[in-house]
């Protein structure tokens, strides 16, 4: 099975995302179809909306590996939600990473120097403030994470 089972966490204690990040980093994965390994983060959705509307959580795709494995910068961030491409203009600015609404898809960009060492803390804080500035009322229990090593970029 390539795709690791949820893993529970509080939002104000992201470390077992960091750990994720950099179990994946390390094994240089180029994932099932050679586009990488992402690690995913997801907000948890208000179950009322979830049993009447059927609504999906808002997540971040973290692209820890690039196509071949390759671990570097730049990062990117693909945030899913019902805001579609527009969702990153609802993240926080933060410097060093840029935001991009690519053919209705929201991305966030952590760049750094080339060969610099990653800042996988930052990384996920990002992520989770940007998923946090989608869903203003998730609380900090409840957030979940796990592996996708089932990433095909092709399709985006």
């Amino acid at each position: 099975m390539s795709r690791m089972e949820w893993v529970v966490f509080d939002r104000r204690d992201p470390s077992v995302v960091v750990e994720l990040i950099r179990g994946v980093a390390a094994t240089g994965d180029p994932g099932e179809y050679g586009d990488g390994v992402e690690v995913v983060v997801e907000a948890p959705e208000p179950s009322f909306l979830r049993d009447v509307f059927g609504a999906e959580p808002a997540s971040a795709h973290i692209a820890v590996t690039k196509p071949g494995g390759e671990v570097g910068y730049p990062f990117h961030v693909r945030l899913v939600s019902d805001q579609g491409g527009d969702a990153g203009q609802r993240a926080p600015r933060r410097a060093g990473w840029a935001i991009s609404n690519s053919v209705g898809l929201a991305f966030l960009m952590q760049k750094g120097a080339a060969g610099a060492a990653p800042d996988w803390a930052d990384l996920v804080d990002g992520a989770i403030a940007a998923l946090t500035a989608l869903r203003t009322d998730a609380d900090d229990p409840g957030w979940r994470t796990r592996v996708d090593r089932e990433v095909s970029r092709a399709s985006w």
